[in-house]
């Protein structure tokens, strides 16, 4: 879907976003209204698309349609509760928009807002559940990129001190675990541990094994060159001065 907006228009929903935004906690304004109904319609389209991969690629047509309200309400907002804003969170999730998706988190659970009646999850809970679930797919398919794999470690690092079931810990601890460890096994390995500390079922154990041999095979490799570069200086000790060498030799 191509946006046909001209930037003039662009300009004046940005402003008004950010109007009624600033003023949102006087009650429901009308360019809110506006969004709600198309978010309604939108739902609706969703809902006519059986195919989960259909319903992402239309998700990914549809979100342009409220960024500057989501603009305007992370800049101004006053952290009144808005199950559009988190609607649009979950969005961002599922098309792979992690970075978008975790900035509005972040302004979410700075004001401690809550999901729609419809999630029995609260938001932290949501974000690395849903975060971890979609990385997964992307990896599986070969389709997860740095930047994606660079914002899964964003969402690990902000709710790590939310309350949530310790099984979605797990299930995110193990995802970063996975998408580390061709990169830092060390790192990896600490993840990969992590879940199992919290969910003894996470499915990491042959991963904390496997990654213990490779360090420890690597371990006498770098012990090696360890005691090489600590020798080098007493080596060059021993070496004669040129110099001293010469002299000797002249007298």
């Amino acid at each position: 879907m191509t946006d046909k907006t001209t930037p003039a228009a662009r300009h004046r929903q940005k402003a008004l976003s950010q109007k009624e935004v600033t003023n949102i906690a006087a009650g429901p304004n009308q360019a809110y209204r506006m969004l709600q109904l198309k978010l309604r319609e939108d739902k609706q389209a969703l809902k006519s698309k059986q195919s989960i991969q259909a319903k992402i690629e239309l998700k990914r047509e549809l979100v342009g349609h409220y960024d500057e309200w989501i603009n305007a309400t992370l800049s101004a907002g006053k952290g009144d509760q808005d199950n559009l804003l988190t609607t649009l969170m979950l969005w961002h999730i599922d098309i792979g928009n992690f970075g978008r998706a975790l900035d509005i988190a972040e302004y979410a659970m700075k004001h401690d807002l809550k999901m729609p009646d419809a999630h029995q999850r609260t938001l932290a809970t949501v974000v690395a559940e849903e975060i971890a679930d979609t990385a997964k797919k992307l990896a599986t398919s070969n389709e997860i990129d740095d930047e994606q794999i660079a914002q899964v470690l964003r969402a690990s690092t902000i709710t790590a001190g939310a309350d949530m079931p310790d099984q979605v810990r797990a299930k995110l601890s193990r995802q970063v675990g996975e998408l580390t460890e061709a990169v830092n096994p060390l790192f990896a390995l600490d993840s990969f541990q992590n879940a199992l500390r919290f969910d003894a079922n996470s499915g990491v154990k042959g991963s904390i094994k496997r990654l213990e041999k490779k360090l420890k095979e690597v371990e006498p490799e770098t012990s090696e060159v360890q005691e090489l570069e600590s020798e080098q200086p007493a080596l060059e000790e021993k070496q004669p001065d040129l110099s001293e060498v010469l002299d000797e030799n002249n007298s």
